[in-house]
């Protein structure tokens, strides 16, 4: 009768996609041996290396980590606005509009003139007046790129070889990025 219920639990074992395996344990308890021996090595290395971390020179460790760490890619942000990069900009005008008798200043009249590469890789020109509507334009919509490459001229000028989300690359001006 316990043979068979012994037999019903195995067939019930193997019906349901589980091995059974037998192991003597003679194996069992090397194997357990073994784990401790590598939990008690693991301690000691990682008080070891406490230890290590504790006395080191800070500035020698920062110059490993830098050494030895992956270097993830430089990514900067293009403003994005009417269905393109804004790749440059210009101030048009700038006036301040003074009060006639105090001549203190009441306000100012801003244009600026936007260029804007556009997804034929034609440039537009756009007109916006006054700074909250081109601080707009700059900063509502963004996208992230990778920087390909960095090139400076011999005024100090920095450009960017950047990689667009579609795969294109564009070269723009340190000046037009973030």
């Amino acid at each position: 009768m316990i043979e068979q219920k012994n037999k019903i639990e195995e067939e019930k074992e193997l019906k349901s996609g589980e091995m059974k395996t037998v192991v003597d344990a003679e194996t069992v308890n090397k194997l357990l041996a073994e784990v401790d021996e590598l939990k008690k090595r693991d301690e000691e290395n990682q008080a070891k290396l406490k230890m290590l971390y504790e006395v080191a020179d800070k500035g020698r460790i920062f110059n490993y980590e830098n050494k030895t760490t992956e270097k993830k890619p430089l990514k900067v942000k293009l403003s994005f606005f009417q269905d393109g990069i804004i790749v440059g900009w210009r101030t048009v005008k700038d006036e301040l509009i003074k009060h006639p008798t105090t001549g203190l200043i009441v306000g100012e009249t801003q244009e600026y003139e936007l260029l804007i590469l556009d997804k034929e890789d034609k440039i537009k020109k756009i007109r916006l007046q006054g700074y909250p509507a081109f601080s707009n334009a700059r900063y509502d919509e963004r996208i992230e790129c990778e920087v390909i490459s960095r090139k400076e001229d011999f005024i100090g000028n920095i450009t960017f070889d950047v990689k667009l989300p579609e795969g294109k690359t564009i070269e723009i001006d340190s000046r037009f990025i973030n």
